[in-house]
């Protein structure tokens, strides 16, 4: 994984909060009447300190909110660490079904994930689900995209079609297989490129050219991968196993 792009540390984030608090307080009781209750007063800046992490969360993206940011140890001891042949390259994205699944209304599975990910979201006219437009704050990418997303945001698999195919679906019902590419719980939108670079490759394969944005970006990834696998009984390599280690311990105190 790269290591060019610095993260901010939690230590960094907690000063520059105690920084805030303190000085919004000074703030307050400069301007507040001296009859006010210190317990009013700190409960103004409170709400004011909730207020600007409310924005800043919506800025980070409805994604990057939504789960856990880290792994959880018990789905990680779960999974079984496997060799996985990749060499006959016989993974065809039609053996998890020709698309998205209809959700009636002329909608599908790609709707719902973008109206559950974008903000401001534009429906077709006369649709109540079918998303034209709108605003993605990216998790993989960190850059914003609004307006027609139609072709520069894509809905990512998680734990992509052929890195569950040599984990295991290879031998699953292709009714299972269909449901898996389906599923809420493996799917993001992101970036079109982004998308497109990741391919399918697995976890560690991904992560020697991917720069994540943040940290929580990093370990809200990683933690729903892990429970992908663990909900599907997919397999990891050797490789993709000793990344989520370390991602484990790395991202266990971010929340």
């Amino acid at each position: 994984m790269s290591t060019a792009k610095k993260k901010p540390s939690r230590l960094a984030g907690l000063v520059r909060a105690v920084a805030v608090l303190g000085a919004l307080t000074l703030v307050a009781l400069s301007i507040w009447p001296r009859s006010a209750d210190l317990s009013e007063i700190l409960d103004h800046v409170r709400d004011s300190l909730q207020g600007a992490s409310g924005a800043q969360a919506a800025s980070e993206g409805q994604w990057l909110q939504s789960g856990a940011t880290s792994i959880d140890p018990q789905q990680l001891a779960s999974l079984d660490v496997a060799q996985q042949d990749r060499s006959d390259d016989d993974y065809e994205r039609a053996e998890f079904g020709d698309g998205w699944e209809s959700t009636g209304d002329g909608c599908d599975v790609r709707d719902t994930v973008l109206d559950r990910d974008l903000v401001e979201v534009i429906y077709q006219d006369g649709s109540d689900c079918e998303v034209t437009g709108g605003t993605l704050h990216d998790p993989y990418t960190g850059t914003t995209i609004e307006g027609d997303v139609s072709e520069t945001v894509q809905i990512d698999h998680i734990v992509s079609l052929g890195d569950a195919w040599y984990s295991g679906a290879e031998g699953w019902s292709a009714e299972k297989r269909e449901a898996f590419a389906n599923d809420l719980d493996n799917l993001v939108a992101v970036d079109a490129s982004a998308n497109m670079s990741k391919s399918d490759d697995s976890i560690a394969e991904w992560y020697t050219d991917w720069e994540p944005p943040s940290e929580t970006a990093q370990c809200r990834y990683a933690a729903q991968y892990v429970d992908v696998l663990a909900s599907y009984d997919l397999s990891v390599t050797s490789d993709d196993y000793k990344l989520l280690k370390k991602l484990e311990t790395d991202c266990k105190d971010l929340g």
